[in-house]
């Protein structure tokens, strides 16, 4: 199943999400142990908060209770429920609606994308529009055009935090990280995310996409051996 929806001027073109589709069933049941969170079971199998929630039926922010079973989808499983917004499975019990900070801080209730600063540009996300400095965001939009079109993958940040942030919500990020309630992250003052050159991409698709084409875009630098999601743009 595909879906594209593409449109408007460079800095504002917006694409759906286009993703394969898998017929076979493998999702793992899992069940929740002591400590264990939504974004702690997607971070062990390498998958977004939101494709896990998604997945199951349940929010982002979700708790859940321990001895819950939560499904962890195939990575086109997860991209299927992403696509169709529907669950992959019944609900699981044993979960309740979360509170600030239970989830991935990047997707997490309480944590918004700023509003534009001067001199950045607009890319489109899931989450909303996001934003780079103007020669990433041109080169960002047409290596997404050129990922739709050679591999028939969408890419896009992964939650609306993923693109441009400011000193505080990095801080923020931080301090979750410090806290062993979120993903790897650099200090304030010294990311990339805050100077509008950097994106953490949704799955790991996307990212093999950025590493066959991103070079001739700008899109080329390994960051982290283990935080695969994040790309930086350094220029052609």
């Amino acid at each position: 199943m595909f879906r594209r929806v593409i449109g408007g001027s460079l800095v504002c073109l917006i694409g759906g999400l286009v993703l394969a589709t898998s017929t076979a069933l493998a999702a793992a049941p899992h069940t929740v142990q002591p400590g264990e969170t939504l974004w702690s079971i997607a971070f062990a199998n390498n998958l977004t908060t939101r494709t896990v929630a998604v997945y199951n039926g349940v929010s982002e922010d979700a708790q859940l209770g321990v001895g819950a079973t939560i499904y962890v989808p195939t990575v086109d499983e997860g991209a299927a429920a992403l696509v169709s917004g529907e669950p992959g499975v019944e609900p699981p019990t044993g979960v309740s609606a979360g509170s600030a900070g239970s989830s991935d801080p990047d997707v997490a209730s309480t944590t918004t994308a700023s509003a534009a600063p001067a001199g950045l540009c607009d890319i489109p996300s899931p989450y909303g529009v996001l934003h780079l400095i103007p020669a990433a965001a041109d080169a960002w939009i047409a290596m997404r055009a050129d990922a739709l079109m050679t591999y028939g993958i969408d890419i896009y940040p992964g939650g609306p935090l993923s693109a441009y942030r400011s000193y505080a919500q990095q801080a923020e990020l931080y301090r979750a990280f410090l806290d062993g309630r979120g993903a790897p992250a650099n200090a304030p003052g010294t990311s990339s995310h805050e100077t509008g050159t950097a994106v953490d991409v949704e799955s790991r698709p996307m990212r093999w996409v950025i590493d066959q084409i991103g070079q001739q875009y700008g899109w080329s630098k390994v960051h982290g051996p283990n935080e695969w999601w994040h790309v930086d743009y350094v220029g052609g």
